[in-house]
């Protein structure tokens, strides 16, 4: 949050603080509230309201889902605060926030991953906390750890990794040694059960630390599991979606504390994921995509509410920049320009201002840097849309209502070539750079 140093040139500064892959908190001078422009609802201050009046012996578990991209990791940051306000005379919550993919590979995680990853991050959080009467080292976790190791040692060594840092190494191991990762995941497999019990039994140790100190309970949120990968595996039936967050939703919803995941927006329109709601219960509504439009009918128009929006996000950026937008772009139609081609897609639009900065040795952005800038995105997105992809993807050059549940569109949906848009009602567009390819328009 520490504004770029200010003897760097202003294109520098203004390119550095348009970092696409920096989530920004409520906290942060780049916050920008989008929720009049999402949806219907305000999807956090939803969950906080059900959290916060959940039975603390019944957890309540949350699927958070939106187009990779749309400011999930934001939204949860902003949950994550209202969670740790103070409830009456109590403190709030202790809420352990932990993003999957900066310690585990999304392009191949599974769930022993999963579980090892979360033990290892418990252990760390609540032991920094030093909460009285609570230890991240308890009888049933060490069992079970000496038991993974003991599987592992003619393999991997481990020798001499106490269970204190023993499930963080064992997560970097996953990351790091994709070609151990079966060895790993048969032997966290063969012990899955006793560890969900070991991690469990550290979460109601933790519960009652956290109770007796003053606090309302503890939270989980596993942020990072809306990046996982989408393919399909060996017997073509299955893909990674389905089965870490189907095939396995009762060990995902066994948690002995309130759970939030991120999950896939694709997720949501699988045809099976009417067995995930059994598990979790009430439906789950997505972060939407900013409206560039107001509703489906209705053009696109400079004056929308969500193209104010995304002005005000970047004028936001600017000024933490220390420029003023008649600093960054030559006119107002260069930075209208790229917030409508952005779809309401707040990091495809960071991205497309640092590729507009990339063109130019100073500022301001012009237009044609900003048209450079779109024409890589698009050649971009010819080179990754399947063939099978073009001719679905036509439907959509106008908004439209539905969307179908096959393979096909729910992949659309998660490589992000389909937006969908809610007020009132949904409805679905096509990603605006589309309309710049010849293919797409022929």
């Amino acid at each position: 949050m520490t504004p770029p140093d200010p003897q760097l040139s202003p294109i520098t500064r203004f390119y550095q603080v348009c970092e696409p892959s920096e989530p920004v908190s409520p906290s942060d001078p780049r916050w920008v509230d989008f929720d009049a422009v999402r949806g219907d609802d305000n999807v956090v201050a939803l969950y906080a309201r059900s959290i916060r009046r959940a039975d603390s012996s019944r957890p309540d578990f949350k699927l958070f889902a939106g187009h990779r991209g749309v400011g999930k990791t934001s939204e949860l940051l902003r949950l994550k605060a209202m969670l740790e306000q103070p409830d009456n005379n109590r403190k709030g919550f202790i809420v352990v926030f932990c993003d999957v993919s900066d310690s585990l590979d999304v392009n191949d995680l599974d769930f022993p991953d999963l579980l090892v990853y979360i033990a290892g991050e418990l252990q760390k959080q609540l032991g920094d906390r030093q909460l009285p009467g609570f230890s991240k080292v308890t009888t049933y976790l060490k069992k079970v750890w000496d038991e993974i190791q003991g599987l592992l040692s003619t393999q991997i060594s481990l020798s001499g990794v106490e269970v204190e840092v023993g499930f963080s190494k064992l997560t970097t191991e996953f990351r790091n040694r994709p070609n151990a990762r079966r060895q790993l995941r048969e032997a966290v497999e063969q012990n899955s059960t006793s560890l969900l019990d070991a991690v469990n039994d550290l979460l109601r140790s933790a519960q009652v630390a956290a109770l007796n100190t003053g606090y309302v309970g503890v939270v989980l949120i596993v942020d990072g599991l809306d990046k996982l990968v989408r393919r399909h595996l060996n017997d073509g039936a299955t893909n990674t979606h389905d089965r870490l967050f189907i095939d396995r939703s009762e060990q995902l919803a066994s948690l002995s504390v309130t759970t939030v995941y991120t999950v896939p927006i694709s997720l949501i329109y699988s045809s099976r994921f009417g067995q995930l709601e059994q598990i979790f219960g009430e439906y789950h509504a997505p972060i939407s995509m900013i409206r560039v439009r107001k509703s489906r009918d209705e053009p696109v128009s400079v004056e929308s509410p969500g193209m104010i929006k995304l002005r005000e996000m970047v004028e936001k950026r600017a000024q933490f920049a220390g420029i003023t937008l008649g600093q960054a772009f030559d006119n107002e139609n260069t930075l209208h320009y790229l917030c409508q081609v952005s779809g309401g897609h707040p990091r495809h639009l960071l991205m497309l201002l640092q590729s507009a900065c990339n063109e130019l040795d100073r500022l301001p952005i012009t237009g044609s840097s900003a048209k450079k800038a779109v024409k890589k995105y698009a050649n971009a997105l010819t080179r990754e849309v399947p063939d099978a992809a073009w001719e679905p993807l036509k439907a959509f050059k106008e908004p439209q209502r539905d969307m179908l549940k096959d393979e096909i569109h729910q992949q659309m949906l998660f490589l992000l070539f389909v937006f969908e848009y809610m007020n009132g009602t949904l409805w679905y567009e096509v990603n605006p750079v589309f309309h710049t390819i010849e293919r797409f328009r022929s």
